[in-house]
């Protein structure tokens, strides 16, 4: 393990002067339980002072929401052990599905909502009319632990996320760049370079975290702008520059070695794209490729198709490129300038909806309301006077972990910093607090772990056990105005603790088993499905939403079928689906019906039925011959068609056909093939 740097220990000491604060002031008030104010900033303490304050603000929203609800509960069941364990995990499930449905910083309103219920109703459960007190009384630690973490973060050295977010795009326009370069001078991406491109693109869709954090961070509103509009077009690197290499490397094979000109161009965009040059500099790329584009055609011919398809996707990428420097550029700069001009078409991914699998979050929702139904009820039966910890702890952990394909190791791990918090607080209660004679002391007493504890709290490896142990350890402790330790009564809430833990590790190692595989299987098959209903529609849609959701599917599944290895889940590369629903949404867009559209409903239909039965086999299939002879028919037929939506149409069919046919020469023979694309007519932005 490394050494902490000075930042970490600086966020460790701020986190600590914030809750030895809160303490303080809440043993001054005083507050009938101080330690919850303490143990609170551990909660919503981050280093970067942006996510403090989202934190801080859903937290209080979600306190506040889930003392209500104690309130109006409680006195209406307290006699009613039955319905009062039905209606608690009813509460949990339906706000634990709320929180999985919004991916933002949000969810943490009504994640904490969901089991702040358990936490301030069970133990009043004999005492139904104190309920409000208690929970006002609750309410008020929180609070002021929120406030003093919240103040401390902002005045003592602040930490901004725009730097930290501003050198995550550095590094993500590094990476990028390396891609570009291995593509435009190989002209092939190996399974190195396809790994590398699926870590790009989960690294890039992971932004949006701390793209939300922007909103409490920044007073301008183009910080976030900018940050979303340069985390869409990086989000498109991954297909165009697939799209791009795959027509390029067919081309190569097919000509055997590219054309002198054509070589001597994509030297040109290389060293653009790795010297960083101007925007003119890419306007004379642009000037140049269509150049290219209509001499080439008329040379070659029989491979014009290729060739536009080719340059297409290359001017495509360099528009990209130049929208992602001009936008990190600004964004370094302070965001003092309106949005610029972007060439790149992509709002379809700039706050577009996100793909959900409903059924799948709704199960995980329900697995942890009806864990809590079952042990409320056998702590009802037992009559364990302080089993309703077993019940808290078991909510918790199941909310907590509800989002991961297989819960139980992150419960396991959550059990094992539990029994390490039980241990220290034993030691802290019953061997160090009875030395304790002042605030000074106790501070003294605190601060050399909590320091030390705080500084792991920033890695992303270690936060939730550091954050665990520290909360769980000052709750167990009990620090109030004067000391008290009961040891039968540590050890029976610590025991209670500990099994309620136990019984959740248990509850999903039973009900959700599965793992990676069965998201990853469901995952693949929601987008057999999508592009079988994409391909034979007659609605209208929001075609943007539609790719939005792709992109956000494929996110979700890369990093899965990484961990799975399974080759079966999607094409030959995950991109290849993507670079099947844009084309697929080119020809929606089109109005077709000016041209004789019969060849392309073919296509359409016979796209329509191999997606559907990928889908009902749940399993990836080849795509069939006569689906390519169909594809190859259309595109000769458009071909000989001069008018530009006919163009159109044979450019995504084209694109349809790579994809589709990984092995299939990039040219289709067709006497006179004369398709070029004009400076007037070329697009200011392609999706790959």
């Amino acid at each position: 393990m490394n050494m902490p740097t000075w930042r970490e220990w600086l966020f460790s000491a701020k986190a600590l002067t914030a809750a030895l604060l809160a303490l303080y002031i809440a043993l001054a008030i005083p507050l009938d339980n101080p330690y919850w104010a303490m143990a609170s900033v551990y909660v919503v303490s981050h280093p970067l002072s942006g996510a403090t304050r989202s934190k801080a603000i859903y937290r209080a929203l979600g306190t506040l929401l889930g003392a209500a609800a104690s309130v109006v509960l409680l006195p209406l069941f307290a006699q009613q052990p039955l319905m009062l364990s039905l209606v608690m995990s009813l509460w949990i499930g339906a706000l634990l599905f709320l929180s999985l449905l919004d991916r933002s910083p949000r969810s943490y309103i009504f994640l904490l909502a969901a089991y702040t219920v358990p936490l301030i109703s069970l133990a009043e459960v004999n005492h139904p009319s104190t309920i409000f007190d208690v929970a006002l009384s609750r309410s008020e630690e929180i609070l002021l632990g929120i406030v003093c973490a919240s103040v401390v973060n902002a005045v003592l050295f602040p930490s901004r996320i725009a730097p930290t977010l501003g050198a995550k795009m550095n590094l993500l326009l590094r990476d990028g760049r390396a891609a570009v370069s291995r593509m435009l001078n190989a002209r092939h991406l190996g399974e190195a370079d396809q790994r590398a491109l699926n870590t790009l693109l989960v690294d890039v869709m992971g932004l949006d975290g701390m793209i939300n954090h922007l909103n409490y961070d920044s007073s301008s509103h183009l910080a976030a702008t900018h940050a979303r509009e340069f985390r869409a077009r990086m989000a498109m690197l991954m297909p165009q520059l697939i799209a791009a290499a795959d027509s390029l490397h067919r081309l190569q094979h097919e000509l055997h070695g590219l054309l002198p000109e054509l070589e001597e161009h994509l030297q040109d965009v290389d060293r653009w794209i790795q010297d960083d040059e101007s925007a003119s500099h890419a306007e004379l790329l642009r000037q140049r490729s269509l150049q290219l584009t209509a001499w080439l055609s008329d040379t070659h011919p029989e491979h014009a198709l290729a060739i536009d398809s080719g340059l297409r996707q290359l001017r495509a990428l360099i528009d990209l490129w130049q929208d992602c420097l001009t936008l990190h550029r600004q964004f370094r700069a302070g965001h003092t300038d309106a949005t610029p001009t972007l060439r790149y078409h992509v709002q379809q991914l700039v706050g577009g909806p996100r793909h959900y699998d409903y059924g799948l979050l709704a199960f995980s929702a329900a697995s942890v309301a009806l864990s809590v139904f079952c042990l409320s009820m056998l702590w009802f039966v037992s009559g364990w006077e302080h089993g309703y910890s077993g019940v808290f702890i078991a909510a918790v952990a199941g909310c907590f972990f509800a989002s991961q394909d297989n819960p139980a190791p992150f419960i396991k791990s959550f059990l094992n910093a539990t029994v390490i918090s039980s241990v220290a607080a034993g030691i802290y209660l019953f061997a160090l607090m009875p030395n304790v004679h002042d605030f000074g002391s106790l501070a003294t007493l605190l601060a050399v772990p909590l320091l030390l504890l705080g500084t792991l709290a920033g890695r992303p490896q270690h936060a939730g056990t550091v954050i665990v142990v520290a909360v769980q350890t000052i709750s167990n402790i009990t620090i109030q105005d004067s000391y008290r330790a009961d040891f039968q009564l540590f050890a029976d809430i610590a025991l209670s603790t500990a099994l309620g833990v136990v019984f959740a590790l248990v509850w999903a190692r039973l009900t959700r088993p599965f793992g990676a595989h069965r998201a990853a299987r469901r995952l693949a098959r929601h987008g057999w499905v999508s592009l079988a209903e994409l391909a034979v529609t007659r609605r209208k849609h929001n075609y943007a939403d539609i790719a939005s959701n792709f992109v956000d599917r494929t996110a979700q599944l890369l990093p899965r079928l990484t961990q799975l290895g399974d080759d079966r889940l999607a094409l030959n590369d995950a991109a290849r689906e993507l670079r099947i629903c844009f084309r697929l949404l080119e020809l929606r867009e089109l109005h077709l019906s000016a041209v004789d559209d019969r060849p392309v409903q073919a296509v359409l239909g016979m796209i329509h039925e191999h997606f559907r039965t990928c889908a009902k086999a749940h399993r990836q299939l080849p795509a069939p011959q006569p689906l390519q002879q169909a594809l190859e028919a259309a595109l000769l037929q458009l071909q000989t068609n001069p008018t530009r939506i006919a163009q159109k149409a044979a450019q995504a069919l084209h694109g349809l056909r790579l994809a589709l046919y990984p092995d299939a020469p990039a040219s289709v023979s067709a006497p006179l093939a004369q398709l070029r694309s004009s400076a007037g007519h070329d697009p200011a932005g392609v999706c790959a």
